[in-house]
């Protein structure tokens, strides 16, 4: 089969899920992570006879696409700001939002700081972090062993020295006042909001990066707070991307845990998403 007949096999096959352009859009960026070709190819070689092998490869990922499976997971990479990092279904794929984090908390970072990135995953967060000032000193921790194996794979493909740690949030041991900065991404989303979700995040996006315990969608903010009121330096910084939906709870924690200049950021879609704040004391 040529590529032109690939093509209208995936614009058929995925019509009632994609636009006709979104449909293009895929099978070119799977043309291209797969076998390195320009997206002109369809244009300028439409005839061009696929072996069996690259044949193989684009069903496989036809059907995993038609699954719901996200093109992030069929390819293993993302975008992130403005690098590609490596994912799979160990990690969060990274939202637009969380890009709006690491630009919120540049904002308040200067050479040298000390920053640790709690619930890393993929290691998004470090790395863009990093990747826009090398003299930071950065740690990125998360719980699962999987997770890490996949930020320090993206820290060596960056070619960027982030210190990553397999840690429990609930057990992590503090830092005696030292840090600079401490963000956070952990699991926002309360077990209720299954329902308005997209299979392709239900199906595939690790369960234990989203969701909160179902009688506390705080839990996770408490222990990043708790260790934060002992690490941070007296006016370090603590941020979070958080849900919309507890803002007001998230607040209320960090001023019983005595920290001040409270600021509630809306990302791009005028929802409540970033907190930062400041250890009093």
């Amino acid at each position: 089969m040529n590529i032109i007949q690939f093509r209208n096999q995936f614009r058929k096959s995925l019509s009632s899920k994609f636009e006709i352009n979104e449909i293009d859009f895929i099978f070119k960026k799977l043309l291209n992570y797969f076998f390195n070709f320009e997206s002109t190819i369809i244009g300028l070689s439409p005839r061009l006879e696929l072996s069996a092998s690259q044949e193989f490869k684009l069903i496989e990922a036809l059907k995993l696409i038609n699954n719901n499976c996200p093109l992030q997971y069929v390819i293993g990479k993302s975008t992130f700001m403005d690098f590609e990092i490596y994912v799979d279904s160990n990690v969060l794929i990274p939202r637009p939002e969380t890009e709006e984090l690491v630009n919120y908390v540049l904002g308040s970072t200067k050479n040298d700081d000390t920053i640790f990135d709690l619930c890393t995953g993929s290691g998004c967060i470090a790395l863009g972090l990093k990747n826009k000032n090398s003299s930071l000193n950065v740690t990125g921790i998360d719980i699962s062993n999987d997770a890490i194996l996949i930020a320090v794979k993206n820290s060596e493909k960056l070619n960027l020295n982030i210190n990553w740690i397999v840690e429990d949030l609930k057990k992590i041991i503090t830092k005696d006042a030292s840090i600079d900065i401490i963000v956070a991404n952990p699991p926002y989303v309360h077990p209720n909001e299954k329902e308005i979700m997209h299979s392709r995040v239900l199906n595939f996006e690790p369960h234990m990066a989203i969701f909160t315990p179902k009688n506390d969608p705080t839990y996770y903010y408490k222990y990043c707070i708790n260790f934060a009121k002992k690490s941070l330096k007296v006016g370090g910084k603590l941020f979070f991307e958080i849900n919309p939906f507890y803002a007001k709870e998230i607040e209320t924690l960090l001023v019983n845990s005595n920290f001040n200049n409270i600021d509630i950021k809306l990302d791009v879609y005028g929802k409540k998403r970033m907190l930062s704040s400041q250890r009093n004391g």
